[in-house]
């Protein structure tokens, strides 16, 4: 098992693939949390497989009462899955470039 993990920033994308990873084996996908600095609104983190339609992952709230800035995850890509790209959904509201998240998880080897 090897760790793994992202940040994201609004605007921009990051890929995994499987391919040029040194590790070979499955990602497993396990927590998304805001990094640091002043969240104003709500965040969808999506990703997207071999240029579909985004799946969103997961929605991430502002801190406060009653509410968690974090969200465990079980989501597993396969190195048949391809290319994954992993963004934050562009109408975050206020949601800017100061501000990011971090996917955290790790690869299951063969």
């Amino acid at each position: 098992m090897t760790f793994w993990g992202i940040e994201l920033k609004k605007g921009t994308s990051v890929i995994y693939d499987p391919r040029f990873n040194k590790v070979k084996g499955k990602l497993r996908v396990t927590k998304a949390c805001f990094g640091v600095g002043t969240i104003t609104s709500r965040c969808l983190v999506e990703c997207r497989l071999r240029g579909q339609i985004p799946i969103v992952l997961c929605c991430l709230d502002m801190p406060g009462a009653g509410r968690s800035n974090m969200c465990s995850l079980d989501i597993e890509f396969g190195l048949d899955d391809g290319e994954v790209q992993f963004s934050i959904n562009d109408d975050c509201g206020n949601f800017n470039e100061s501000n990011s998240v971090f996917l955290s998880g790790y690869i299951v080897e063969k």
